[in-house]
């Protein structure tokens, strides 16, 4: 006879204050007071309140498109004008639409917070180099790509018997 197992994890259960609250109408107030709980509403918030944009996204209230686009669930018309409108500022700038920047871009609609530049707007800071050359070890013969020696390192039996 098999002996009883008990399971190593406790069941899952839905939390359903999410339907309760939507039930009462809530929802809307509890987006306001964390606006962090979704992407459009960060998106506000940041445009708000650091004038700035979003995971490379224009501007809120800059946007060309409204910034606001028709989701699956809404009116099929809504999606298809949406989308068609997508492809026509694709098709007018190709380049800008499939490798949005901040420093090249045509709108001005993207931006780091005010008073910021890249590097200060970001969470995990790049390490300060120094690019003293008396710091630096230079011209260390090495291999390429292929595994065959550099052009610096002289004679492959020059280097082996050390002649």
């Amino acid at each position: 006879r098999a002996a009883a197992v008990r399971p190593a994890a406790a069941s899952v259960f839905m939390d359903e204050t999410v339907f309760e609250r939507a039930l009462a109408g809530e929802l809307e107030e509890e987006g306001f007071e964390n606006p962090f709980m979704s992407e459009v509403g960060w998106a506000d918030y940041l445009d708000k309140n650091a004038k700035s944009s979003y995971n490379m996204n224009q501007r809120p209230s800059l946007a060309d498109d409204g910034y606001y686009t028709a989701s699956i669930v809404d009116n099929p018309l809504d999606v298809v004008s949406d989308w068609l409108g997508a492809m026509k500022g694709y098709v007018t700038n190709p380049v800008a639409t499939a490798f949005p920047t901040i420093s090249n871009d045509p709108t001005g609609a993207r931006s780091y917070p005010k008073g910021s530049n890249e590097v200060s707007a970001r969470t995990i800071k790049p390490k300060e180099k120094d690019f003293d050359p008396k710091k630096r070890i230079v011209g260390i013969p090495g291999f390429n790509i292929f595994g065959t020696p550099s052009s610096k390192s002289g004679s492959f039996i020059e280097n082996f018997f050390g002649n």
